[in-house]
């Protein structure tokens, strides 16, 4: 059965949360339903909704809270739609209002960490309108469950989505992807990646000490551009911490790229430096590729790395970290196997022909069970 669904983001940033929202409007619209993608004219998700083989439909955006004008255009979205799908924090206001007044059924995907108690009086009437609350890990969902004014049958985990090509692609050896990023460097270097935003709050600076700590043959990769719009230049602050502790002939740089998939084929591990993540796809896309993970143990990416997944650090702990490293670049070649195998099986999840037919599931019995009630 195929609905008609409305994936809706005001957001006008760029990362993990905008681009998950786009894969789902792509697999979604693949599967048969009839999708329809609203997004503010000019932000980069409606820049980038072409490539993903959607044609955004402009909405309002708005600083904070919804006004007047941004409601009667969602409900005009809501009404045209068998199902409303958010994942921005911030559309949560105008969603829950518009699907309240219109009777459409509200699917929330959880992109943040609900860290604080959700008490008052508004909380409890926007949480209430939402029909099916899709967290990426259990740990989300239990967090989600304490601090939200949210009922246990309103919650469900479903992982996020890798595209197929994470898995399928041939895997070239380090050296050979290494030259294909324009990158040079001895054979006998170990080389460790971070990938994201360059931001002070992605614990890059706690990188560059654990690499001022760490022997000369390990290297450190960042790939990423500064956040836009927070006034912060880290990537100059991180180029004079890599000049001041002496290792800046060990740090190399590439700019944010979309394709980042050749990244992780170069690097000998991937740290996740972040220490309030709520679920890093970064990790899930080097999982994937079998490239073992270094982590900080906070967020979703401590429950990433359970299980024999990966290597935890304390975060915002460069010592600890320091010790992180060692550890997975001294792993003897079969217990770094059964690591990544291990990874591997957990990213399978994000595989589509495991998530679509759960997805479709979901989608089902959030739309029939609301047209019964």
């Amino acid at each position: 059965m195929t609905y008609k669904l409305r994936l809706i983001t005001s957001s006008i940033g760029w990362g993990g949360l905008e681009r998950n929202l786009l894969v789902m409007a792509q697999w979604m619209a693949h599967t048969g339903h009839e999708v329809s993608y609203a997004a503010v004219e000019g932000s980069p998700s409606w820049d980038h909704a072409p490539s993903f083989g959607v044609t955004p439909e402009a909405i309002p955006h708005h600083p904070r809270r919804a006004t007047v004008l941004d409601v009667r255009r969602w409900k005009q979205l809501a009404r045209e739609s068998d199902l409303v799908w958010i994942r921005a924090p911030r559309d949560l206001d105008g969603a829950s209002r518009a699907c309240r007044q219109t009777g459409t059924p509200l699917l929330v995907q959880q992109a943040m960490q609900i860290s604080k108690p959700k008490t008052l009086w508004w909380h409890k009437r926007r949480y209430r309108t939402v029909d099916a609350w899709v967290s990426g890990l259990q740990s989300l969902r239990n967090e989600a469950l304490e601090n939200a004014p949210l009922q246990g049958p309103q919650t469900h985990v479903l992982p996020l989505p890798l595209a197929p090509r994470w898995f399928d692609t041939s895997r070239p050896d380090a050296q050979t992807a290494r030259r294909n990023l324009g990158l040079a460097m001895p054979d006998s270097v170990k080389l460790v990646g971070t990938v994201g935003r360059l931001d002070p709050g992605k614990g890059q600076r706690i990188a560059i000490r654990a690499l001022a700590l760490l022997p000369d043959h390990v290297h450190w990769l960042f790939v990423g551009d500064n956040t836009v719009n927070n006034g912060v230049d880290e990537a100059t602050h991180l180029k004079h911490l890599a000049a001041e502790l002496g290792v800046a002939d060990r740090v190399h740089w590439l700019e944010g790229r979309d394709d980042v998939l050749p990244v992780y084929d170069a690097l000998d591990a991937f740290v996740m430096t972040s220490h309030a993540e709520t679920i890093g796809t970064v990790t899930l896309e080097a999982m994937a590729r079998r490239v073992p993970v270094v982590g900080s143990l906070a967020g979703g990416t401590t429950e990433l790395l359970d299980e024999g997944c990966g290597i935890g650090f304390e975060s915002l702990n460069d010592r600890d970290l320091t010790r992180a490293v060692h550890d997975v670049l001294d792993m003897d070649d079969s217990a770094t196997a059964v690591m990544c195998d291990l990874a591997l099986n957990h990213a399978m999840k994000s595989h589509p022909d495991a998530l679509i037919p759960a997805w479709n599931d979901l989608l089902r019995q959030t739309i029939q069970s609301a047209r019964t009630t």
